[in-house]
């Protein structure tokens, strides 16, 4: 900083340096005066013995970025950068008209991915507005998000509670033989409860993890949208753990439709 009092004084004039004033406002001297990127360099070095280290921060920074040299300022000091605003590019906004026609679905009886389909929107965009509204996702929550996670959970219950109630008036018999089942030293609906062996009717743990298994892999075959956590192999790369490239899609259907049509073969 090779300046003289002239030229310091001239500076803080043309807001390149700090002004020192007298007790009338006229200015005496200039301070931390920068003009190039070695007086922007000398200013930081003396930073840390100055009094009023707000005020000269705020002097440092705005002269660095006049003269372009905002890179050679400590990291501490570079502005952040800005979190963009809004919904990430490629989601899905909830409306009011996508509100009231998914819940008035979910309320008739309609499977959660056919409401979302006929409201214009994919099941995993369902999915996650109910998870932000409920707390379980990474995206922040909003009043309205949280509105429709609950009216979202009340509408597949009333669904239910309706059905459920027509079966008690329509079917009492079929009814009461699932929610009084014949146990032992305790008669109930269902014919020989006791006397019934249960592996005659009921699958094995092997048999139903078969089951389970089989129809994941169709569901994860058929449905794109589907995913599932990563494995416990770390090396496993296999195109289930994220979203499928359309060739990717297409590909699996056909091995889907392959698997149906060997029933007997493995799922």
């Amino acid at each position: 900083m090779g300046y003289d009092r002239k030229q310091r004084r001239g500076m803080a004039r043309k807001g390149q340096a700090v002004p020192i004033t007298n007790d009338v406002g006229e200015i005496l001297d200039g301070s931390l005066p920068i003009q190039t990127r070695g007086d922007l360099l000398a200013a930081i070095e003396i930073y840390p013995g100055l009094k009023d280290k707000r005020a000269a921060k705020v002097h440092i920074v705005r002269l660095a970025e006049e003269i372009g040299e905002a890179e050679a300022l400590p990291e501490s000091w570079k502005p952040r950068p800005k979190r963009p605003r809004g919904r990430p590019p490629g989601s899905s906004s909830l409306t009011r008209e996508r509100y009231e026609k998914i819940i008035g679905l979910i309320r008739a009886g309609v499977f959660d991915y056919v409401a979302a389909e006929v409201a214009g929107v994919s099941s995993r965009a369902l999915r996650e507005w109910v998870a932000r509204g409920e707390g379980r996702s990474k995206r922040p929550t909003s009043p309205k998000c949280r509105a429709f996670a609950k009216d979202f959970r009340q509408a597949k219950a009333e669904a239910r509670a309706l059905l459920e109630a027509k079966v008690y008036r329509d079917f009492p018999k079929w009814w009461l033989s699932h929610s009084a089942p014949s146990r032992k030293d305790r008669p109930g609906w269902t014919e020989n409860g006791s006397e019934e062996d249960p592996g005659e009717h009921s699958a094995s743990t092997e048999g139903l993890a078969d089951l389970i298994t089989g129809v994941r892999n169709d569901r994860l075959y058929i449905d794109p949208e589907t995913l599932v956590p990563s494995c416990l192999n770390r090396r496993c790369r296999c195109c289930f753990h994220r979203e499928r490239t359309p060739e990717e899609a297409e590909r699996l259907r056909e091995m889907a439709d392959c698997r149906r049509t060997e029933p007997g073969g493995e799922r």
